[in-house]
């Protein structure tokens, strides 16, 4: 079978070889090609010589950087997958225009976030076999596992069925629902692999997966707001969907921003309030500067800038915006990460508290991860034309 020669029901080419990406996809493309290219031969060297002390992390650390980027990029394709099905989920038709960019923006991050958590793990091979054969079902990382696999899988089927024309189909919304729900109960998972841990008093919280899902829908949110922002300088805002790009991107940017800060504001008081051993964590995160580029870099300034319909409806304040967050929400999963092991496990006081510094090697993944997505993103919207967005003559 000649996969070029394949065609959508239309009759347009199933992968649109025939033209020359536009140059904003060709920068993304090769520049991320490079930046990845380079970020992860480095890593790769560095563990292959030195092993896994190329990681700062010990055995009252056992988790280190590369769990935080991982958990960054997985929770944005779950985020993703949601504001995705919006439409063929809830019938919400205003986001057809960004429906299959976001399935694809969804592939792509959980591909970069697989990828991170393969370069942490000793033999991540051993996943193809251990993860089904094991069967813990006790474990909310067996179940996490499990989840954004078939989340993938569920992600790829719907990208092909809304690339090939069917936006509307009856398997197109069973195959949207099965992908919300097992997106919702992965990135829940996610946040259960932390909030269960009663041993970590900073992490330990009923709310915590609620708090990632939250969180990982804000993230999406500027995923969408900046690739939009930044394809439309190039290609050009059609007049039918302007309405979603500068206004109702820009309010469910806020609004939700605004649920994020209000929910972080309830753990940031809640935390400090607690007395028990454990939560003396809180208090030092108040010296973290992770924890200051989260609230000031992440949240208060993006919040003041998206506060005005002026301003929302600004192209590059959307763009500034959206990037501020993001770079404050990476934080944000590196402080959760570090402030949950500060405190070591079966020791008193006298013991201190276990210091971390990420090593260049863990460093190094932020670009990678960042490479293959915006390498990934610039062959898709070269060859998949992710503005396309043929909704039915009844779309409103």
């Amino acid at each position: 079978m000649n996969i070029l020669a394949l065609r959508t029901p239309d009759g347009r080419p199933l992968l649109d070889l025939q033209s020359k990406p536009d140059g904003l996809s060709a920068l993304m493309m090769i520049g991320g090609a490079v930046v990845a290219g380079v970020s992860l031969s480095i890593v790769l060297f560095m563990l292959f010589t030195k092993g896994h002390s190329a990681y700062n992390t010990s055995s009252d650390f056992p988790w280190g950087a590369p769990i935080a980027f991982y958990m960054f990029f997985l929770l944005a394709s779950s985020g993703l997958s949601i504001i995705s099905s919006l439409d063929t989920v809830f019938g919400l038709k205003t986001f057809y225009p960004v429906a299959k960019r976001c399935i694809w923006l969804s592939i792509i991050t959980l591909v970069a976030g697989f990828t991170l958590l393969a370069l942490e793990l000793g033999n991540p091979f051993r996943l193809l076999w251990a993860v089904p054969i094991s069967a813990q079902f006790k474990s909310p990382m067996w179940w996490m596992g499990i989840f954004y696999s078939i989340d993938l899988a569920l992600l790829c089927i719907k990208f092909y069925l809304l690339h090939t024309g069917e936006w509307d189909s009856k398997r197109t919304h069973l195959i949207s629902v099965g992908s919300f729900v097992i997106c919702i109960f992965a990135s829940g998972t996610l946040g259960l692999a932390f909030g269960m841990m009663a041993m970590r008093p900073a992490w330990y919280s009923p709310a915590m997966p609620m708090y990632f899902i939250l969180t990982g829908f804000m993230t999406a949110v500027a995923f969408t707001v900046l690739f939009t922002s930044l394809m439309r300088r190039v290609s050009g805002t059609p007049e039918n969907v302007r309405k979603l790009f500068d206004d109702v991107l820009p309010r469910l940017f806020f609004i939700t921003l605004l649920a994020v800060v209000v929910t972080r504001f309830g753990q940031i008081i809640t935390g400090l309030w607690g007395n028990y051993e454990g939560m003396e964590a809180h208090w030092r995160s108040l010296t973290s500067v992770m924890f200051h580029i989260e609230i000031w870099i992440g949240f208060v300034i993006p919040l003041v800038l998206m506060g005005s319909r002026e301003r929302r409806t600004n192209v590059s304040i959307q763009i500034l915006s959206a990037l501020l967050f993001m770079i404050g929400i990476f934080a944000s999963r590196l402080h959760l990460l570090i402030m949950g092991q500060e405190v070591p496990l079966f020791k008193d006081y006298w013991a201190g508290y276990v210091e971390y510094t990420p090593s260049f090697t863990e460093w190094l993944l932020i670009p990678a991860g960042f490479g293959i997505v915006f390498m990934l993103y610039g062959a898709g919207n070269w060859l998949f034309n992710l503005a396309d967005h043929r909704a039915p003559a009844n779309a409103h």
